[in-house]
């Protein structure tokens, strides 16, 4: 299982600032949703799946679909802020850093989340 501890991770600001300069040249718009995904991706200790993702949004009143989702994760992705894991179901957890990409490997299972 891939782990970091969150609290070891930089600052929400780091990956907040490199998302909305993307965001700026790229013409984007600013995403309530986008900003709400990256919280719970930052306060994450394990990969977590985009169903665990939407569950957290909705506990907090926010709409959000599948697809929305997916696409968030795909522009984090293309940032190369996340590290996937290729279980099932797919995972996605934070890096560290945007220059670090250390994790620490605990053994190799998707937790389950609920």
């Amino acid at each position: 299982m891939l782990y970091i501890n969150a609290k070891e991770r930089a600052g929400i600001e780091v990956f907040r600032s490199l998302i909305y300069t993307k965001i700026k040249e790229e013409g984007l718009r600013y995403s309530d949703q986008r900003e709400r995904v990256l919280k719970i991706l930052y306060e994450q200790n394990y990969p977590v799946s985009i169903e665990y993702l939407l569950t957290k949004l909705r506990e907090s009143n926010v709409g959000a679909s599948y697809a929305t989702v997916s696409r968030h994760i795909k522009f984090f992705d293309s940032l190369e802020i996340l590290i996937t894991v290729n279980k099932t179901p797919k995972g996605y957890l934070l890096k560290k850093s945007i220059e670090n990409q250390d994790t620490d490997v605990v053994h190799y299972a998707f937790k389950k989340t609920q």
